[in-house]
């Protein structure tokens, strides 16, 4: 008789970004509607489902070693002006893709990107 091996899943990621003034991070993350929890060094947000972490790193150069992260939401149309409607520096024009996302970029203070997108509606909808 074989045995069913069940095989591990990963149920999330949480990226680690640097940041060197965590005063500031905490700031900026909640402008844009995250739930923050600050452990001395170490910076943990929430927005609905997605977890973002940040790390104080004095030594970051954001022209150098900035992050990247990629996040799906339900409409960006509507994300990006709200977040224009609260002044949130950094946010970038929308724009279409050629891999049919409707998405905006967002930079935090220390350089950290997060690209904001939802998919277009298949054509003729």
């Amino acid at each position: 008789m074989s045995e069913i091996v069940r095989r591990p899943r990963c149920k999330s990621v949480c990226p680690i970004m640097p940041t060197t003034d965590v005063a500031r991070t905490v700031q900026f993350y909640q402008a844009l509607g995250f739930s923050v929890d600050v452990h001395g060094d170490f910076v943990m947000t929430m927005r609905d489902d997605v977890e973002l972490f940040l790390s104080l790193n004095p030594e970051h150069d954001p022209k150098r070693t900035a992050a990247c992260v990629y996040l799906r939401v339900d409409d960006a149309d509507t994300l990006h002006a709200h977040w224009q409607a609260e002044g949130i520096e950094g946010l970038k024009p929308l724009r279409d893709t050629d891999y049919r996302m409707r998405e905006f970029a967002i930079i935090d203070p220390d350089g950290n990107m997060m690209l904001c997108g939802s998919p277009l509606l298949p054509r003729g909808t």
